[in-house]
C-alpha cells in the first residue's frame, strides 16, 4: 500500500472490502493490494476530503485471477469548521439517499440515463463516507471553471439537467415521502434554530466586498447600480431564503441538484475528434425539490463563458427541448410549456444574482502562491477578505458581471 501522509488512518483493507463486497453483492471478495492519493487539488472540493483508491482484488479466496478497480472516497469528517455546516444542511443524509436510493430511480426512469457515478457503500462510522466507482476511469474529466465552459459544453449540461429533472417529476409522483423527508430545503434548515454563520460570510459578506472592490476600482462602473447594491446589504440574506424557501402552487416543481456549478461536473470527450460526449454531475449534497429555476438560474450564471452568455435563451430552449422529450417517452400526463420554464426562472431569478455576485468570484478565482482556496478560506473573516479581493479584482471576473450587473438593475433585481 502506497498511502500520503495526511491519509485518514480508516481508509484501510477492511473499509475497502466492505465497500466491494456491498457494491457488487460478493462477501467472498479479497483484498489483495490498494493505493491511494488526494483525488482533487485544494479549492476544488470544499465541502470534504476526497481520495482516489485503485484496488487489486480477487472475487473469492478459491481463484488466483486478480482484478482492478479505481475507487472514489468522500470523506466528510468533524474536524474543522466543515462539520457543524455538514450536519446543518444534513449533507451527508442528502447525499447518500440521492446516490443509494433516488439516483438509480431516476436513471431507470430516463431509459438508463447516465446521472451519477455508481455508489459502492455509505457508512457513518468512523467518518461520514460515500465510496464511489472513480469517474476518471471511465475516462470523465473536469472542464476548466475559470475560463468557463463553451456552448457545446453548456448545451450537454442542459440536455442532462433536462432529463433528470423529467425523470424526478416522474418519481415525485409515487415518492413524495422522501422528497418531504430528506429534499424539503437546501441552504436553510427549518428544522435548526440557530444556523451557522458560514451562509452569511460566504454570502454576505461577498456583497459587501463586491461594494468595496466597484467602489474603489470600477471606475467605469455605474454609480446608480452601487447605489442600489449599497441598499441592497442590509437585506441581502433575508432576500435570499426568501426567494430559496417560497412556497408555490402555480407553475411545476422537480428535484433540484442544487449545486450545478464546473466543479459539480465531469466531462466525457472524443477519442477522435476530441469533442465534448456527455456530461455527469457529482455532489448531491444540497439537492432540493422545488421549482426548477434554482438549477437553471445557478448553472446559467456559473457555467457559461462570455461568449456563451449571449446564447442564453438558446440554452433555455434545449432544456426545453429534453425536459419535453423525456417527459413525452415516459407519457408524463402534465408537460409544462416553455413558457411555464421561463415563469420558473423568473420566480427564482434572485438566486442568478446571488450566484453571480457570491458564487461566480470563486468558481474563476485562479490559486496564487499566497492564496490557496479552501472551505476554511471562505469562512475565516480575514482570509475570506483576502479571497474576496483577488475574486471581484479578475479582468475576466468583470468582464462578465458588469453587464450583468446592469442587467440585474434593468429587471429590479437590485431594489430592496
Amino acid at each position: 500500500m502506497a498511502a500520503a501522509s495526511h491519509t485518514p488512518d480508516y481508509l484501510n483493507q477492511d473499509l475497502l472490502t466492505r465497500s466491494l463486497a456491498t457494491g457488487f453483492q460478493n462477501e467472498a471478495i479479497i483484498v489483495d493490494t490498494f493505493e491511494i492519493a488526494p483525488a482533487t487539488a485544494a479549492g476544488d472540493n470544499y465541502m470534504s476530503d476526497v481520495f482516489r483508491i485503485n484496488v487489486k482484488y480477487r472475487t473469492s479466496s478459491k481463484t488466483k485471477n486478480v482484478e482492478q478497480i479505481s475507487l472514489v472516497i468522500k470523506c466528510m469528517p468533524d474536524a474543522g469548521q466543515r462539520g457543524p455546516v455538514i450536519e446543518e444542511l444534513k449533507v451527508y443524509e442528502k447525499e447518500k439517499e440521492m446516490f443509494v436510493n433516488v439516483i438509480p430511480e431516476l436513471s431507470k426512469i430516463a431509459s438508463n440515463e447516465f446521472f451519477a457515478a455508481k455508489c459502492y457503500y455509505a457508512t457513518t462510522s468512523p467518518e461520514r463516507m460515500l465510496v464511489f466507482h472513480d469517474l476518471k476511469s471511465l475516462n470523465f474529466t473536469m472542464a476548466n471553471r475559470q475560463t468557463g465552459l463553451d456552448f457545446d459544453h453548456c448545451a450537454l449540461i442542459m440536455k442532462k439537467i433536462g432529463k433528470f429533472h423529467a425523470a424526478s417529476m416522474r418519481f415525485s409522483e409515487s415518492n413524495k415521502d422522501i422528497l418531504d423527508k430528506y429534499f424539503h430545503f437546501s441552504m436553510f434548515n427549518p428544522s435548526v434554530e440557530n444556523h451557522t454563520d458560514c451562509i452569511s460570510v460566504v454570502f454576505e459578506n461577498g456583497l459587501k466586498t463586491l461594494i468595496s472592490v466597484a467602489e474603489e476600482t470600477w471606475t467605469d462602473f455605474d454609480p446608480k447600480i452601487l447605489a442600489k447594491m449599497k441598499k441592497l446589504l442590509p437585506v441581502y440574506l433575508t432576500k435570499l431564503k426568501a426567494c430559496l424557501t417560497q412556497e408555490f402552487d402555480d407553475g411545476f416543481k422537480v428535484l433540484n441538484h442544487g449545486d450545478l456549478w464546473c466543479n459539480n461536473m465531469l466531462f466525457k470527450y472524443s477519442k477522435q475528434s476530441g469533442a465534448v460526449e456527455d456530461v455527469v454531475f457529482v455532489d448531491y449534497q444540497i439537492s432540493y425539490y422545488s421549482s426548477p429555476g434554482i438549477d437553471l438560474n445557478y448553472a446559467l450564471s456559473n457555467c457559461p463563458d462570455l461568449e456563451t452568455r449571449d446564447r442564453t435563451s438558446e440554452l433555455i430552449d434545449i432544456y426545453y427541448s429534453s425536459l419535453k422529450d423525456t417527459l413525452e417517452e415516459i407519457q408524463f400526463p402534465r408537460i409544462p410549456t416553455l413558457a411555464d420554464v421561463h415563469h420558473e426562472i423568473k420566480r427564482m431569478e434572485f438566486f442568478s444574482l446571488v450566484s453571480v455576485i457570491s458564487i461566480l468570484p470563486i468558481v474563476m478565482m485562479e490559486k496564487s502562491d499566497s492564496f490557496t482556496p479552501s472551505f476554511e478560506a471562505m469562512i475565516d473573516e480575514q482570509m475570506a477578505e483576502q479571497s474576496r479581493k483577488i475574486q471581484y479584482s479578475g479582468k475576466m471576473f468583470q468582464k462578465i458581471v458588469k453587464p450583468m450587473l446592469t442587467r440585474f438593475y434593468d429587471r429590479k433585481l437590485l431594489d430592496v
